[in-house]
C-alpha cells in the first residue's frame, strides 16, 4: 500500500533529464517478467494497452523516468511510468469536478472522522487503525504519519468502510476514480522528509479537514502550498515532495490516489491486472 508502483528501492542519479536504466529485480527474474505480461495479454488486445506494456518493459530493463531542477536537484523520479503523460507538480481543483464536490461535502467526511475518533471502540471495529507506515516508506514517512485506510488498490477495506459509511457514500456520489483512500494524521512539530512515490500514473489529492491554519505545509518539486480546512490540495508524487506541521495540534487529510486522467479506461485495468499478477507470482514463489 501507498506506493502503486511496479519497484521501489534507492536509485542513484546523475543530473541529466530523461530515461535512464538502472538495475532491478524484475530484471533478475525473468519469469515473473514474462507471467505478467502474458497475463496482460490474455486479457487485452496489445494496440489498446500498448503504453502499459512499454511501461512493463522499462520497469522490467532498470529504466528510470527523471527530471532536475537547474541546480541539478531531482524534481521528478519514476521507476514506474508510462512515457508522455502530462508532468505537473500542481493540478488545480477546478480541472476536477468530483474534487469540487468533496470540497462541499468536507464536513460531513470531517465530522465523521472527529466523531469515529471519540469512540473507544474504534480500535476493536476497525482494521490498522492509525498504522504507521509500510517498512519500504517508513525512513521518509517517520513513525509520526499516521493512516486509516478505506480503500486500497480499487478494494474497499470492508470493516473501514462500514465504519466511515458516510465518507464512503460521498466518495462514490461524486464518483471519485481512486485506487486508494485513507485519512492521514501528521502530528505536531513532525514531518515528511523529500521523498518520491515512484510512479507518473497516479494523482494524489488531500482534502483537508482539521489542519493548524497557516502551520501545516507540503512542497512538491519546488513549490509549498499550505493546507486549509474543506480546501483540496492536488499534486503528483512523481515529483520530490514533504510536508511539515509546526502547528500544536494534529493534521488530519483525506487522502486519494486517483489515476493519471489520460489514462484509457482499458490501460487502467492493464495496470490493475499487472498488480494482481504480481501479487499472484508472488504468492505462488511463496509456497
Amino acid at each position: 500500500m501507498y506506493n502503486l508502483g511496479f519497484l521501489s528501492g534507492v536509485i542513484h542519479h546523475q543530473p541529466r533529464n530523461g530515461i535512464r536504466r538502472v538495475c532491478h529485480v524484475v530484471a533478475a527474474v525473468p519469469s515473473m517478467s514474462e507471467y505478467v505480461e502474458d497475463q496482460v495479454l490474455r486479457k487485452f488486445d496489445t494496440g489498446d494497452v500498448e503504453r502499459v506494456i512499454k511501461s512493463w518493459h522499462a520497469a522490467r530493463d532498470g529504466e528510470v523516468l527523471e527530471s532536475f531542477d537547474e541546480d541539478g536537484s531531482v524534481l521528478q523520479q519514476a521507476g514506474s511510468f508510462i512515457a508522455g503523460l502530462d508532468a505537473r507538480n500542481w493540478h488545480e481543483v477546478d480541472e476536477y469536478q468530483w474534487a469540487q464536490g468533496l470540497e462541499k461535502d468536507f464536513e460531513v467526511i470531517r465530522d465523521e472522522l472527529e466523531k469515529c475518533m471519540k469512540q473507544k471502540s474504534l480500535e476493536k471495529r476497525g482494521n490498522n487503525i492509525w498504522a504507521t507506515a509500510v517498512k519500504e516508506e517508513a525512513m521518509a514517512y517517520g513513525p509520526d504519519w499516521r493512516t486509516l485506510v478505506l480503500q486500497d488498490r480499487g478494494v474497499w477495506e470492508p470493516k473501514n468502510s462500514k465504519i466511515f459509511k458516510n465518507t464512503v457514500k460521498i466518495l462514490k456520489k461524486h464518483k471519485v476514480p481512486s485506487s486508494e483512500v485513507f485519512f492521514a494524521r501528521q502530528s505536531p512539530k513532525t514531518g515528511i522528509k523529500p521523498h518520491t512515490d515512484n510512479t507518473n500514473f497516479t494523482l494524489t489529492a488531500h482534502l483537508s479537514l482539521r489542519v493548524p491554519k497557516d502551520k501545516s505545509w507540503i512542497k512538491v518539486g519546488n513549490q509549498q502550498r499550505f493546507w486549509e480546512d474543506g480546501k483540496m490540495l492536488i499534486f503528483d508524487t512523481s515529483f520530490m515532495h514533504e510536508t511539515w506541521n509546526d502547528g500544536d495540534t494534529d493534521r488530519h487529510v483525506l487522502l486519494i490516489r486517483f489515476w493519471h486522467p489520460e489514462l484509457s479506461r482499458k490501460e487502467i485495468k492493464a495496470l490493475e491486472t499487472i498488480f494482481r499478477a504480481i501479487e499472484e507470482y508472488e504468492m505462488k514463489v511463496a509456497y
